[in-house]
């Protein structure tokens, strides 16, 4: 019988430094929020300074938020508008809801659904929403 020597791989030895950590953790929190923010922009349809009009910030901050993230402060206030850009996203056909948001709904004291984010959050939108689904008719 033949005897064949084969060759183990040698360990590479791997030394981490704790020097690159805090740049990573930037990288990886460096944008947060903005992919729900391009989100909600999107199902609604609303420009940049639709989408700041909606924030109360101007458009040159939202160019910023989709660049350096959105700021601690206004992150769930993005996500909140977010799931409800979710919501209506679920209910209603795609290409109606930049006309639905947009219009004055008798439900929302004949406001839009815009103005109403603005002037008092996503709340009492929610609320409509959960009272126009949830009519069961009678039997």
């Amino acid at each position: 019988m033949k005897t064949v020597a084969t060759a183990l791989p040698q360990k590479r030895r791997v030394r981490l430094s704790v020097a690159p950590l805090p740049n990573l953790y930037a990288r990886v929190y460096a944008k947060r929020g903005a992919r729900e923010l391009a989100r909600l922009a999107a199902i609604f349809a609303l420009s940049k300074t639709e989408t700041g009009r909606l924030f109360c910030v101007s458009r040159q901050a939202v160019d910023e938020w989709y660049t350096k993230g959105v700021p601690v402060g206004r992150i769930a206030d993005v996500g909140r508008t977010a799931d409800l850009a979710k919501a209506f996203h679920e209910q209603f056909q795609a290409e109606r809801i930049p006309q639905i948001v947009r219009a004055p709904l008798p439900g929302l004291d004949d406001q839009s659904v815009l103005a109403v984010i603005r002037a008092r959050g996503t709340v009492p939108v929610m609320e409509m929403l959960d009272r126009a689904f949830s009519f069961i008719p009678r039997s």
